[in-house]
């Protein structure tokens, strides 16, 4: 049958120009030629002093990264404020028959091992045992028994594109999808260029307009639906919102040409390199807690943050820990949890915040950890595709065996193994997002029905359960306004960086880049000055570069151009210090939008 994916691979063999296999996956690399990056430069914000106290809010992966990271600064009074009894956050395993059972963060592909990203970290700390996984399974619907449920990867494939052209021929079907993974790469790199971290700059208003909308709106606007079979397992399956509904930024994020490339190729069954799916051996919870020890970082555990307010010399933390009240003096604060909670006990929020932050939504994700007898197998890595497509609150999404992946597959024969093995399974266990949290006993009802009725498993134990707030987004039309990268401008304003995945993308490669990112655009505050005093007055501090030898001021709209002494210049907008230009007019860096280039406007000699 043309489905079969011996006959996929050769029929893929034929479709394009009947090159080998490798010859077409190292076609696809190429399309990662270096290209330069397109948009707005990122500005410089303000950071922590070397001698501040600075507080972290969170010990998931998003705190304990930026806790290392400033200690590798040379920042010794650095404590994290963390309302469990863990590290780790959503990094959350559970040991049991000799297993990290993630109930949490789970996989890396490809640009997890960027030089601002995870992998490397790894490496540092002896950690990087990674396993390769076979491409993901699915059942088309929600019984073993129905013909043609059962579906391999290729077979998913084939199936959506088939119904987009009409056509039962695998060529054209291959070909066409091929055609279409290509065309995207190609126009995300002509939007965005090849970047550095997960954020994008922040993109003209020419592409902004392009990628107005839904993701499906965009994918049909580009004739783009050939990206469906992609987006339907790396985005809708994930928790990151259906196609139809989910604005197309986050989608452009996620999918960026590494992420698309590692799920084609291991489709295809050449993956190589980084480009493919890990997992790794002893958890992600293994990561944080390893270099929480090793490096000592101060973690104050069952801490809530009660209140927060701002004052000149400060932000004062009102703290319950450990059954006590506490007062904390912080000079700069790092918040990582989901923004909603840093709102509510925010003294008197900006309005800023308030708009940028209040309208973020988060999910809930609700994850159980069984043991199953019985049952029809279909790889340890299973989706259920009628649930993830239907947009049902809390269906079940898909099940992972993560002791059978562990085990390693590199044949055919091997799966089959799997899949004719009875007895005992360890599987985590997935609802599909929902808009509330759900009572436990519906979820168990609901998950034992899903295995017992539709796919033969005769006993269901639950050893846990636990439910996330998951994926803070704003909704189309808010993410068409450039609200990351306005956020990006707010922060250190306040003596506050917004970071996590609220600021970003809900996964540990996005928080770790968006990290890096903060890091790499901040100047300590103590070279910065506050301005006009009635923005102090609003609740916010406003700082500005001290440059010495300033003069020779001119104004182009709401822009103010000053020259300083060694022939560069800084760009004032609207009271903000938002970017400068080098010496003789070179290197024009953070121009506002609303701004002239600064080049036209001042050029500078020495």
């Amino acid at each position: 049958m043309w489905r079969d994916v011996l006959l996929l691979l050769l029929t893929l063999h034929c479709a394009w120009c009947k090159n080998s296999l490798q010859s077409q996956a190292k076609q696809l690399l190429s399309l990662l030629a270096p290209t330069p990056a397109v948009g707005e430069p990122w500005p410089i914000i303000p950071g922590p002093d070397l001698k501040d106290r600075v507080c972290i809010v969170g010990a998931g992966a998003a705190g304990i990264h930026m806790a290392l990271s400033l200690k590798k600064k040379s920042y010794e009074n650095v404590v994290v404020f963390e309302k469990s009894i863990r590290v780790g956050g959503k990094c959350y395993d559970i040991n049991y028959r000799e297993t990290p059972q993630a109930q949490g963060a789970y996989f890396l592909e490809a640009n997890y091992f960027n030089e601002d990203n995870l992998v490397p970290i790894l490496k540092e700390y002896d950690l990087d045992d990674l396993v390769s996984v076979p491409a993901l399974h699915m059942w088309a619907t929600n019984s073993a028994a129905d013909p043609g449920s059962k579906l391999a990867p290729g077979q998913f494939v084939l199936d959506t594109i088939s119904k987009m052209t009409n056509s039962t021929s695998p060529e054209v079907n291959l070909g066409f999808f091929l055609h279409t993974v290509v065309r995207y790469i190609k126009l995300h790199k002509e939007m965005f260029g090849l970047y550095e971290g997960d954020l994008m700059q922040r993109p003209t208003p020419k592409v902004m307009h392009r990628i107005r909308g839904t993701l499906l709106d965009f994918l049909t606007r580009e004739n783009l639906l050939g990206m469906m079979p992609i987006f339907q397992r790396t985005q809708t399956l994930m928790g990151y919102g259906q196609i139809d509904e989910i604005g197309t930024l986050y989608g452009l994020i996620w999918n960026n040409p590494k992420m698309v490339l590692s799920v084609v190729l291991l489709a295809i069954k050449q993956e190589q390199g980084p480009f493919s799916v890990f997992i790794l051996k002893n958890g992600f919870e293994k990561v944080w807690k390893s270099i929480f020890e090793k490096e000592k970082l101060d973690v104050r555990f069952q801490t809530d943050i009660v209140s927060l307010k701002r004052k000149t010399n400060g932000l004062y933390l009102k703290t319950w820990e450990n059954f006590k009240a506490k007062t904390e003096l912080c000079d700069f604060l790092i918040w990582t949890p989901e923004v909603s909670k840093l709102l509510q006990t925010l003294d008197i929020p900006t309005k800023e915040e308030k708009h940028l932050l209040g309208s973020l939504t988060p999910q809930i994700y609700h994850a159980h950890l069984i043991d199953v007898e019985g049952g029809v197998r279909h790889s340890p890595l299973t989706a259920f595709m009628t649930n993830v497509l239907s947009n049902e609150e809390y269906g079940v999404t898909w099940t992972t065996d993560t002791a059978g992946l562990l085990s390693g597959f590199k044949t055919p024969e091997d799966m089959a193994k799997y899949d004719n093995t009875t007895g005992l399974r360890t599987m985590s266990a997935l609802h599909a997002p929902s808009n509330q949290f759900a009572n436990e006993g519906f979820l168990k009802r609901k998950m034992r029905d899903h295995l017992i009725k539709g796919f033969n498993v005769t006993s269901v134990e639950f050893l846990s359960t636990i439910a996330w707030t998951y994926f803070p987004r704003w909704n189309p039309v808010e993410l068409g306004e450039g609200r990351h990268w306005d956020l990006f401008k707010m922060q250190g304003q306040n003596r506050i960086w917004y970071a996590g995945a609220s600021a970003s993308f809900e996964s540990v490669r996005s928080v770790v880049s968006y990290n890096n990112r903060l890091l790499k655009q901040m100047v300590p505050r103590s070279s910065l000055k506050p301005s006009f005093g009635s923005y102090k007055q609003q609740g916010f501090w406003p700082f500005f570069h001290s440059w010495q030898g300033e003069s020779t001021v001119k104004t182009a709209d709401n822009c103010r151009y000053i020259c300083s002494a060694d022939g560069g210049c800084k760009v004032q907008y609207r009271g903000y210090t938002l970017g400068s230009c080098g010496p003789k007019g070179d290197g024009c860096v953070g121009t506002p939008r609303g701004c002239q280039d600064c080049n036209k406007v001042i050029k500078c000699a020495r």
